[in-house]
């Protein structure tokens, strides 16, 4: 009798311990070499739609985020928005070695290696431990410096006395989050996105209750204002961590953290994570050179601006959501291709995830070109921040639809282990065409906020060209990591 598409997708594994002959119990593996492409569709949006319903739901809460502390005043909205681009900082390194982790695991899925898979996990974890000390230590360190140098002349003091106040607890949350942040790659690596999603739903909620509690001190809480949203945002990361910690340690998983068995660094392994992780780590550090350069040329046009700005890109990252779900699934699917060397097979998942992807993003960008205000009213109640930032979502609907195709080639090339690439380019965009366009549009035409996502759009153009270029080239075929 012929399997239903169901019993294909779905396969029996049995994963072993070293020097040990357990059988784990049943993990859902994925069949990537399905036949029809009925079935191929299927099984992208198997991996798609929780990471599609957990980037939104997280952008929403970052929404919610401003929306709540909108209450207090245009200062507040402001202050939230200038700790952004610190936080990203705090991020770097870890978004980086998440990109080596997933790539790994997804790979020795793909060669049905297990142990090779839990070998990846337990030295990123390592990894984490080591890098979490480094960066919270040193960020608290120089937290005011940065927030000073970011806000530049253009802020007032008692915005960036409530940002300090906000990034401060920031950073002592960080610690849970960079956990989370590693176990969640290695279950994505496995084509288990439902389990990160439902661990960060879970958070956003925790997130969006304690903010409630806290920001403005309801049912008996104090209230602690801008900083209580920074609280309520930790509390969520920690919720997550623990839910995470459960999921991977409790033996139904493909991927499993067997506490003992990290207590051996292996640095052959790491080495390897390090190979895709160093390129991305480059890539999200000019990211965020780039980003922190650019900001303080919109601290510079004044609170307003500045408000509207930090409203545009809170909504442009929910735009995001969707290059980055297909994006997830384009990396587990290449990895795992990879893993079972059928490149062909990796280059018909990614043709696909891009179709469906833009399909996606064309029907976001209509919704915020067409209803910009409305949404733009969500987030400020502000006459002048709503009309500048609807109008600044206009220039992001052109854009949105290229953007989200980048970041699927992005995520592709990254599954095949071929980061470097995606580091030059960034660097092209940041430091290069950004910095440029930035000139042109803003200080030479004086185009002000306009000439800033002007700018930000013709980037993102370029990048995508360049990363499109590098993948119709096939080199990525042919990397060993």
């Amino acid at each position: 009798m012929k399997d239903t598409t169901h019993d294909r997708l779905i396969e029996t594994v049995e994963a072993k311990s070293s020097g040990e002959e357990l059988a784990a119990p049943i993990d859902k593996q994925i069949d990537i070499e399905v036949e029809s492409a009925r079935e191929k569709r299927k099984l992208i949006f198997y991996l798609t739609w929780p990471a599609l319903a957990e980037n939104v739901l997280s952008s929403l809460t970052g929404m919610l985020d401003m929306i709540m502390v909108s209450t207090l005043g245009g200062y507040a909205i402001a202050s939230v928005g200038l700790v952004l681009q610190p936080k990203f900082i705090m991020m770097t390194a870890f978004i980086a070695m998440s990109i080596g982790t997933t790539a790994l695991v997804a790979q020795n899925k793909g060669a049905r290696n297990p142990d090779g898979a839990n070998t990846v996990l337990c030295q990123s974890m390592l990894l984490t431990i080591a890098l979490t000390a480094i960066i919270c230590t040193a960020l608290y360190i120089f937290a005011e410096p940065l927030i000073r140098l970011i806000a530049g002349d253009g802020l007032s003091e008692r915005l960036i006395t409530e940002a300090l106040g906000y990034y401060r607890i920031q950073i002592l949350g960080f610690p849970a989050m960079a956990f989370t942040f590693t176990m969640n790659a290695a279950l994505r690596g496995a084509g288990n996105t439902r389990a990160t999603f439902i661990n960060n739903t879970v958070a956003n909620i925790v997130n969006v209750i304690f903010n409630y509690l806290l920001i403005e001190g309801n049912l008996g809480f104090p209230r602690m204002e801008v900083v209580g949203a920074s609280l309520a945002t930790v509390i969520g990361q920690c919720v997550a961590f623990i839910m995470a910690l459960f999921v991977i340690t409790n033996g139904k998983q493909y991927v499993r953290l067997i506490f003992r068995k990290c207590l051996k660094i292996d640095f052959s392994m790491m080495k390897r994570i390090m190979n895709i992780g160093i390129p991305s780590l480059v890539d999200q550090v000019i990211m965020r050179i780039g980003a922190l350069w650019f900001t303080t040329i919109v601290t510079s046009l004044g609170d307003i601006a500045y408000s509207a700005h930090m409203v545009a890109m809170n909504i442009q990252m929910l735009s995001f959501t969707t290059g980055m779900a297909f994006g997830t699934a384009a990396t587990t699917l290449v990895g795992q291709s990879i893993g079972r060397k059928r490149m062909d097979l990796s280059k018909v998942y990614v043709r696909m995830t891009q179709n469906l992807g833009l399909i996606a993003s064309v029907i976001i960008a209509a919704l915020m070109f067409f209803f910009g205000k409305q949404i733009a009213l969500l987030c400020s109640d502000d006459l002048a921040i709503v009309t500048l930032s609807s109008d600044m979502l206009k220039i992001i609907a052109i854009s949105n639809p290229i953007t989200n195709a980048r970041l699927i080639y992005v995520s592709a090339l990254r599954g095949a282990g071929d980061a470097k690439i995606v580091a030059v380019t960034t660097f092209i965009g940041m430091l290069v065409v950004r910095p440029l366009a930035g000139y042109l549009f803003v200080n030479m035409l004086g185009l002000g906020l306009y000439g800033v996502w002007i700018a930000l759009s013709t980037d993102f153009v370029s990048n995508y060209i360049l990363v499109m270029a590098r993948y119709k080239r096939g080199k990525w075929t042919q990397i060993v990591i």
